[in-house]
């Protein structure tokens, strides 16, 4: 997964680095289009800032009744 931070704070991100290319393209005309970026700019633009993404799941046990969350009684 390959993603990206627009300066606009929006997280942009797609399975490979073309995907991408063409996301934040469609972002820019969407959200941006006084800048008016060239497509070989957004090409260069991408392949300098974006990264590599991943999600992992932390914990995928079932919750056991002694871990409950909440305020401890008194």
């Amino acid at each position: 997964m390959r993603a990206m931070l627009c300066s606009c704070h929006q997280h942009l991100e797609a399975p490979d680095e073309e995907a991408l290319y063409e996301e934040v393209l469609a972002h820019l005309r969407r959200d941006h289009p006084i800048i008016g970026m060239s497509e070989t700019q957004v090409r260069k633009v991408v392949a300098e800032h974006s990264y590599r993404y991943e999600c992992k799941e932390v914990y995928t046990g079932t919750v056991q009744p002694d871990e409950e969350f909440g305020p401890e009684p008194y």
